[in-house]
């Protein structure tokens, strides 16, 4: 990873060109002058905040906006980012992420309240570099119309690489979710006895001990355990611990 984080100050802050964001904006989104004007109000409290912020327009959610650190580590001038338009995710985000993101938005654009946010784990591949910065963002509404329909809302991002226990718990993290949508169809054909018996064979339980702990006989355990092998494909007791895991049985 590259040593410059997302919460490092643009060399040129103080001298950013905040009116050319403007220009661009103004001719290549053709935003409303409310809009335009919520822009220049803001980025220059945004230029100080820690972490990259983000401004997206909602519909196919573009970037309108992005502070200065955040354009440096992507590499591109907001001007591209602009002409990028929702290309932006498939070039620098991991897609898969985006799984978990889009159910997120859709219910805070139903919700429509001022105070609410989600926040969640994300990948960006930075400028130059092979492999994915892990980052924890969290996203709120930021602008509405005048009948009160979301407009524009805000994203801030932290990267959290050099905090490498947090990385590792994301990796793990992202791996579960990826485990539980690829076999919640299978693991819902158990039943409450056999998902019981799951846990119990999880936790190191020979078919003895389940059966006392709960109240039936070894065979009967033992017949659970194979149906178990059988609907799930289980070969070893690692995969039978890894969905009880994923599927909070322990």
């Amino acid at each position: 990873m590259r040593a410059q984080s997302m919460i490092t100050p643009h060399a040129g802050l103080n001298t950013f060109n905040f009116m050319h964001i403007y220009n661009l904006l103004l001719i290549n989104m053709k935003l409303s002058k409310a809009i335009q004007n919520k822009i220049k109000e803001f980025a220059p409290h945004a230029e100080r905040m820690p972490g990259v912020v983000i401004l997206h327009l909602v519909g196919e959610f573009p970037v309108v906006y992005m502070s200065a650190n955040g354009l440096m580590l992507l590499g591109v001038t907001l001007q591209q980012l602009i002409d990028l338009g929702p290309e932006y995710y498939n070039r620098f985000f991991n897609i898969e992420d985006m799984e978990d993101f889009l159910p997120k938005i859709s219910a805070l654009l139903n919700n429509n309240k001022a105070g609410e946010s989600f926040s969640y784990f994300q990948q960006v591949k930075y400028a130059g570099e092979k492999e994915w910065t892990w980052h924890i963002s969290s996203t709120r509404l930021f602008m509405w119309d005048d009948d009160g329909k979301p407009l524009l809302t805000i994203t801030t991002a932290i990267p959290i690489n050099r905090m490498k226990h947090i990385e590792a718990k994301a990796e793990r993290l992202l791996k579960e979710n990826n485990f539980i949508k690829k076999h919640v169809a299978i693991f819902s054909t158990l039943s409450n006895r056999e998902k019981a018996v799951l846990k119990q064979v999880a936790l190191g339980k020979t078919s003895a001990e389940v059966a006392d702990e709960l109240f039936i006989s070894a065979e009967t355990a033992q017949t659970h355990r194979r149906n178990i092998r059988s609907k799930l494909n289980i070969t070893n007791a690692v995969e039978f611990a890894e969905y009880a895991r994923a599927f909070d049985l322990i």
